[in-house]
């Protein structure tokens, strides 16, 4: 399998920007609360087959209360887990780097007149494929997540700061951060749990 730091430092990094940076584009503050944030990172870490089933309780919570952008986190949170997704997923990332024996092009198609043996095999590397692709899923949420929870912790913090009206210290604390983060920066991080 592909080194999983790589992938953090890019194509992780890369789709948790660009993933929020769609959904948050107009927002004047960020849909969730930063112990919402701490609980999705906390669930990634330590149980990465339930991320999908706790963004899809939170968006059901959030259905009750009528609140759209929430809504709209959840189910940006919930698109990012599954196979599903026609948009980018972490487990749809994982078919990319399926071992060529058991990439779908590869894998016989079910046919009329097909022997048992066939069938058998068909079976086998499918079977092999999913079990791939699960394996893929729970061993990349935890650090795809981590980057979206940092991601989230930032652009939460920019959105906070803008609110303030102050144009200056929006682009103050973007210096900052490329030297080592605002005081802003550092409270968010510390409020929810991902200091180190």
């Amino acid at each position: 399998m592909i080194d999983m730091d790589l992938l953090s430092d890019t194509t992780y990094r890369q789709q948790a920007v660009r993933q929020l940076h769609q959904l948050l584009s107009n927002a004047k503050e960020f849909p969730v609360e930063s112990s919402q944030i701490y609980g999705l990172r906390q669930i990634a870490r330590q149980q990465p087959d339930k991320v999908e089933q706790f963004a899809r309780h939170q968006k059901e919570r959030a259905e009750k209360k009528d609140r759209n952008a929430e809504i709209g986190f959840w189910a940006l949170v919930e698109n990012l887990c599954n196979n599903q997704s026609t948009n980018w997923s972490v487990r749809n990332e994982g078919r990319k780097y399926l071992p060529e024996n058991i990439r779908n092009e590869n894998i016989p198609k079910n046919q009329q007149g097909m022997t048992l043996e066939e069938r058998q095999l068909r079976n086998k590397l499918r079977k092999c494929q999913q079990e791939w692709l699960d394996r893929w899923k729970n061993e990349h949420i935890p650090v795809f997540f981590e980057r979206f929870c940092t991601q989230c912790m930032y652009r939460k913090a920019i959105i906070e700061m803008g609110q303030s009206g102050n144009e200056s210290d929006v682009s103050a604390h973007q210096e900052q951060s490329e030297t080592g983060g605002s005081e802003a920066m550092q409270q968010a991080f510390a409020d929810a749990g991902l200091q180190e």
